[in-house]
């Protein structure tokens, strides 16, 4: 997971988790109401506590076609409860019904970065940076410790960003997972535009349309 995490910042450090899709048996309006109510700790749901460590709490916010999640956790060198960790990321449903089944809803899941959370990641470094611009090393070295100030900096909260959207991904699906499981219906041996032949054949057969259109 954590290995994942880092191929991911370096190929997009925008992108904190690839979209999930999920299909629940169950309308949207039922839907939501399993993630409001599972966004409360209770001792009615004492199998979701393991969700709520560390003072971690979700907020649930219904929205046109789906649903807007965050989260945020105590602060541990905190004493207080009301000390919460800031808002790093924010989680989006996209709910609509399967065509042909009114009981069945289909969940897209994409996540975002919060801004405000990026942008305050670089007020520390901004403020070391100048400290160390006026210091009486070489321009090269003064740039390098700039820049991996600034990297290291994005870097964390970065990963901070990633661990908070896995808990909430992780939340969703603890929360809907009692739903009857949802069947996919294996496809026939005769379905129209379906190939079902071994490898050799259908790498045969291909060759063979590949050919006819390129000599066309």
């Amino acid at each position: 997971m954590k290995l994942r995490r880092l191929f991911r910042f370096w190929r997009n450090p925008f992108v904190l988790h690839t979209p999930v899709a999920m299909v629940v048996r169950a309308d949207p309006a039922q839907t939501m109401q399993l993630l409001l109510e599972a966004a409360r700790p209770s001792t009615e749901r004492l199998h979701l506590r393991n969700l709520f460590m560390d003072g971690r709490r979700y907020y649930v916010q219904p929205r046109s076609g789906g649903f807007r999640i965050t989260s945020d956790t105590r602060q541990f060198w905190s004493s207080s409860k009301r000390n919460r960790t800031g808002v790093a990321s924010a989680l989006f449903g996209e709910v609509s019904m399967l065509e042909g089944n009114d009981e069945i809803t289909s969940i897209r899941l994409t996540t975002r970065i919060h801004a405000p959370y990026i942008v305050g990641s670089f007020f520390i470094p901004a403020f070391i940076s100048t400290i160390i611009a006026s210091m009486p090393w070489e321009i090269p070295v003064r740039v390098v410790l700039i820049v991996v100030l600034f990297g290291l900096s994005w870097f964390g909260h970065w990963v901070n960003a990633a661990l908070q959207v896995s808990e909430m991904i992780y939340f969703v699906r603890r929360a809907l997972e009692d739903l009857p499981p949802v069947e996919v219906a294996e496809l026939g041996a005769n379905v129209p535009h379906v190939v079902n032949k071994p490898r050799d054949d259908f790498r045969a057969e291909w060759q063979k349309f590949y050919d006819q259109h390129a000599g066309g």
